[in-house]
Protein backbone atom coordinates (compact mmCIF):
# COMPACT_ATOMS: atom_id res chain seq x y z
CA UNK A 1 0.00 0.00 0.00
CA UNK A 2 1.35 3.41 -0.99
CA UNK A 3 0.21 5.21 2.19
CA UNK A 4 2.51 2.09 4.52
CA UNK A 5 5.33 2.43 1.77
CA UNK A 6 5.24 6.79 2.72
CA UNK A 7 5.20 6.38 6.18
CA UNK A 8 8.49 3.70 6.27
CA UNK A 9 10.45 6.07 3.70
CA UNK A 10 9.61 8.80 6.00
CA UNK A 11 10.45 7.43 8.95
CA UNK A 12 14.20 6.31 7.75
CA UNK A 13 14.74 10.12 7.39
CA UNK A 14 13.49 11.34 10.64
CA UNK A 15 9.82 12.56 9.65
CA UNK A 16 6.86 10.49 11.34
CA UNK A 17 3.79 10.31 8.89
CA UNK A 18 0.39 10.40 11.22
CA UNK A 19 -1.08 6.53 10.89
CA UNK A 20 -4.52 7.13 9.51
CA UNK A 21 -5.43 3.43 9.88
CA UNK A 22 -7.58 3.73 12.94
CA UNK A 23 -10.03 5.79 14.41
CA UNK A 24 -11.86 6.14 17.60
CA UNK A 25 -15.62 5.74 17.93
CA UNK A 26 -15.38 6.54 21.34
CA UNK A 27 -13.10 6.95 24.45
CA UNK A 28 -12.80 7.85 28.11
CA UNK A 29 -9.90 9.40 30.53
CA UNK A 30 -10.59 8.39 34.06
CA UNK A 31 -8.40 10.41 36.39
CA UNK A 32 -9.04 9.38 40.09
CA UNK A 33 -7.03 11.12 43.01
CA UNK A 34 -6.78 10.00 46.55
CA UNK A 35 -7.35 11.77 49.83
CA UNK A 36 -3.23 12.69 49.40
CA UNK A 37 -3.75 13.96 45.62
CA UNK A 38 -2.34 10.82 44.34
CA UNK A 39 -3.21 10.17 40.86
CA UNK A 40 -4.51 6.91 39.10
CA UNK A 41 -4.85 8.08 35.52
CA UNK A 42 -6.80 5.10 33.45
CA UNK A 43 -7.94 5.62 29.02
CA UNK A 44 -10.46 3.14 27.58
CA UNK A 45 -10.83 3.30 24.04
CA UNK A 46 -12.94 1.33 21.26
CA UNK A 47 -11.12 1.48 18.29
CA UNK A 48 -12.03 0.11 14.24
CA UNK A 49 -8.87 -0.54 12.63
CA UNK A 50 -8.71 -0.03 9.00
CA UNK A 51 -5.54 -1.56 8.31
CA UNK A 52 -3.12 -3.55 10.55
CA UNK A 53 -1.10 -1.89 12.42
CA UNK A 54 3.03 -1.75 12.29
CA UNK A 55 5.69 -0.91 14.83
CA UNK A 56 5.91 3.06 15.56
CA UNK A 57 1.67 3.21 14.01
CA UNK A 58 0.18 3.88 17.38
CA UNK A 59 0.89 6.01 19.89
CA UNK A 60 -0.55 6.57 23.79
CA UNK A 61 0.28 10.41 25.20
CA UNK A 62 1.31 11.10 28.25
CA UNK A 63 1.47 14.67 29.92
CA UNK A 64 0.54 16.44 32.73
CA UNK A 65 -0.36 19.70 31.47
CA UNK A 66 2.00 22.38 33.00
CA UNK A 67 5.56 20.65 31.87
CA UNK A 68 6.36 18.57 34.56
CA UNK A 69 8.60 15.29 33.35
CA UNK A 70 6.31 11.92 32.78
CA UNK A 71 9.80 10.03 32.37
CA UNK A 72 8.97 7.53 35.53
CA UNK A 73 5.67 6.76 34.25
CA UNK A 74 4.59 3.08 34.84
CA UNK A 75 2.59 2.27 31.56
CA UNK A 76 -0.27 -1.22 32.04
CA UNK A 77 -2.48 -1.93 29.08
CA UNK A 78 -3.98 -5.69 29.20
CA UNK A 79 -3.98 -5.76 25.61
CA UNK A 80 -1.24 -4.16 24.05
CA UNK A 81 2.77 -4.68 24.07
CA UNK A 82 4.74 -1.48 24.76
CA UNK A 83 7.45 -1.27 21.91
CA UNK A 84 9.06 2.06 23.05
CA UNK A 85 9.02 5.34 24.74
CA UNK A 86 10.00 9.02 23.16
CA UNK A 87 10.11 11.91 25.27
CA UNK A 88 9.87 15.30 24.11
CA UNK A 89 10.05 18.51 25.64
CA UNK A 90 7.21 20.00 27.95
CA UNK A 91 6.99 16.82 29.79
CA UNK A 92 4.91 15.14 26.90
CA UNK A 93 5.90 11.52 26.57
CA UNK A 94 4.67 9.13 23.74
CA UNK A 95 4.11 5.07 24.20
CA UNK A 96 4.43 3.16 21.20
CA UNK A 97 2.47 0.21 21.17
CA UNK A 98 1.08 -2.80 19.06
CA UNK A 99 -1.93 -5.20 19.98
CA UNK A 100 -0.68 -8.28 21.50
CA UNK A 101 -3.11 -10.43 18.85
CA UNK A 102 -3.09 -9.58 15.32
CA UNK A 103 -6.35 -7.01 14.88
CA UNK A 104 -9.10 -7.91 12.72
CA UNK A 105 -9.74 -4.96 10.68
CA UNK A 106 -13.11 -3.02 10.54
CA UNK A 107 -14.30 -4.65 13.94
CA UNK A 108 -14.39 -3.19 17.18
CA UNK A 109 -11.28 -3.38 19.28
CA UNK A 110 -10.81 -1.72 22.84
CA UNK A 111 -7.33 -0.80 23.92
CA UNK A 112 -6.92 0.27 27.63
CA UNK A 113 -4.15 1.53 29.48
CA UNK A 114 -3.24 3.77 32.26
CA UNK A 115 -0.23 4.97 34.29
CA UNK A 116 0.45 6.71 37.64
CA UNK A 117 2.16 10.20 38.13
CA UNK A 118 4.81 10.42 40.72
CA UNK A 119 3.64 13.60 41.61
CA UNK A 120 0.33 14.74 43.51
CA UNK A 121 -2.05 16.80 43.01
CA UNK A 122 -3.45 18.96 45.80
CA UNK A 123 -3.05 22.32 44.58
CA UNK A 124 -6.41 24.79 44.37
CA UNK A 125 -6.69 23.17 40.84
CA UNK A 126 -6.83 20.02 38.69
CA UNK A 127 -5.58 20.16 35.37
CA UNK A 128 -6.36 16.88 33.11
CA UNK A 129 -4.99 17.63 29.44
CA UNK A 130 -6.54 15.41 26.32
CA UNK A 131 -4.29 14.90 23.62
CA UNK A 132 -6.48 13.70 20.05
CA UNK A 133 -3.84 12.06 17.97
CA UNK A 134 -6.91 10.24 15.74
CA UNK A 135 -10.30 11.03 14.46
CA UNK A 136 -12.39 10.28 17.41
CA UNK A 137 -16.61 10.72 17.43
CA UNK A 138 -16.80 11.01 21.26
CA UNK A 139 -14.61 11.28 24.23
CA UNK A 140 -15.16 12.03 27.75
CA UNK A 141 -12.96 12.99 30.84
CA UNK A 142 -13.61 11.99 34.10
CA UNK A 143 -12.29 13.45 37.19
CA UNK A 144 -12.72 12.65 40.60
CA UNK A 145 -11.50 13.32 43.81
CA UNK A 146 -11.88 12.62 47.64
CA UNK A 147 -12.47 16.39 47.93
CA UNK A 148 -14.83 18.42 46.63
CA UNK A 149 -14.93 20.94 43.50
CA UNK A 150 -17.00 23.78 43.35
CA UNK A 151 -17.08 24.98 39.23
CA UNK A 152 -14.88 23.49 36.20
CA UNK A 153 -14.24 24.35 32.36
CA UNK A 154 -13.11 23.25 29.10
CA UNK A 155 -11.53 24.50 26.58
CA UNK A 156 -8.89 23.59 23.68
CA UNK A 157 -5.45 25.45 23.46
CA UNK A 158 -5.31 28.47 21.80
CA UNK A 159 -2.19 30.36 20.88
CA UNK A 160 -0.09 29.72 23.53
CA UNK A 161 3.87 30.12 24.00
CA UNK A 162 5.57 27.21 22.68
CA UNK A 163 6.31 26.57 26.46
CA UNK A 164 3.00 25.81 28.69
CA UNK A 165 3.15 26.80 32.47
CA UNK A 166 0.48 26.18 35.11
CA UNK A 167 -0.08 29.93 34.93
CA UNK A 168 -1.16 30.44 31.66
CA UNK A 169 -3.16 27.33 31.69
CA UNK A 170 -4.96 29.03 34.77
CA UNK A 171 -4.96 32.39 33.20
CA UNK A 172 -7.14 30.78 30.54
CA UNK A 173 -9.25 28.51 32.57
CA UNK A 174 -10.33 31.38 34.39
CA UNK A 175 -11.04 33.75 31.62
CA UNK A 176 -13.40 30.78 30.26
CA UNK A 177 -15.26 30.81 33.68
CA UNK A 178 -16.23 34.27 33.45
CA UNK A 179 -17.75 33.51 29.52
CA UNK A 180 -20.65 31.27 31.20
CA UNK A 181 -20.13 29.21 28.22
CA UNK A 182 -21.21 24.92 28.46
CA UNK A 183 -19.55 23.99 31.50
CA UNK A 184 -18.84 20.27 32.80
CA UNK A 185 -21.12 18.74 34.65
CA UNK A 186 -20.28 17.78 38.52
CA UNK A 187 -22.13 15.69 40.99
CA UNK A 188 -24.12 16.53 43.33
CA UNK A 189 -21.83 15.87 46.12
CA UNK A 190 -18.55 17.58 44.32
CA UNK A 191 -16.36 14.68 44.17
CA UNK A 192 -16.57 14.08 40.11
CA UNK A 193 -16.24 16.23 37.39
CA UNK A 194 -17.48 14.87 33.78
CA UNK A 195 -16.97 16.50 30.30
CA UNK A 196 -17.60 15.51 26.89
CA UNK A 197 -16.13 16.61 23.72
CA UNK A 198 -18.37 15.97 20.50
CA UNK A 199 -15.83 15.19 17.49
CA UNK A 200 -12.19 16.99 18.91
CA UNK A 201 -10.14 17.58 16.14
CA UNK A 202 -7.37 15.50 15.11
CA UNK A 203 -3.76 17.15 16.65
CA UNK A 204 -5.34 19.45 19.34
CA UNK A 205 -5.15 19.70 22.85
CA UNK A 206 -7.94 20.24 25.32
CA UNK A 207 -7.47 21.03 28.89
CA UNK A 208 -10.14 20.00 31.50
CA UNK A 209 -9.50 22.44 34.92
CA UNK A 210 -11.40 21.64 38.27
CA UNK A 211 -10.95 24.44 40.92
CA UNK A 212 -11.52 22.82 44.29
CA UNK A 213 -13.26 24.65 47.58
CA UNK A 214 -12.28 28.05 47.32
CA UNK A 215 -9.95 27.48 44.22
CA UNK A 216 -11.18 30.01 42.42
CA UNK A 217 -10.13 32.76 44.42
CA UNK A 218 -7.03 31.27 45.89
CA UNK A 219 -6.40 30.98 42.29
CA UNK A 220 -6.78 34.97 41.51
CA UNK A 221 -4.72 35.50 44.23
CA UNK A 222 -2.09 33.71 43.42
CA UNK A 223 -2.06 35.10 40.16
CA UNK A 224 -2.13 38.72 41.49
CA UNK A 225 0.50 37.94 44.06
CA UNK A 226 3.12 36.40 41.83
CA UNK A 227 2.15 38.98 39.05
CA UNK A 228 3.64 41.40 41.19
CA UNK A 229 6.80 39.50 42.22
CA UNK A 230 7.51 39.32 38.19
CA UNK A 231 7.24 43.32 38.30
CA UNK A 232 9.12 43.64 41.28
CA UNK A 233 12.06 41.35 39.98
CA UNK A 234 11.65 43.25 36.78
CA UNK A 235 12.34 46.37 37.65
CA UNK A 236 15.45 45.19 40.19
CA UNK A 237 16.62 44.05 36.91
CA UNK A 238 16.04 47.13 35.47
CA UNK A 239 17.85 49.32 37.89
CA UNK A 240 20.65 47.06 38.51
CA UNK A 241 21.30 47.12 34.31
CA UNK A 242 20.81 51.29 34.85
CA UNK A 243 23.44 51.41 37.56
CA UNK A 244 25.82 49.40 35.79
CA UNK A 245 25.79 51.44 32.60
Amino acid sequence: MLRRWLRRASARVGIRLPFKGAICVQGRQSVTLDVQGRAEINFRRLLVFLEQPEAGDLRDVYTLGTGTSTSALIYASPDAVEISREESSGGRQEIVWLPRERVILNTLYEHQNGWRPSGTFDDPAVCVEYDCNMPTGIFTIELSSATRFDVAVLFKRSRWPRRLTGRAIITTALQQLKMQGSMPEISSDGGTVVAELQAPQVGQRYFLVAFRRCGVADCEEWLLRTSTIRRWHRSIAGWAEAFGS
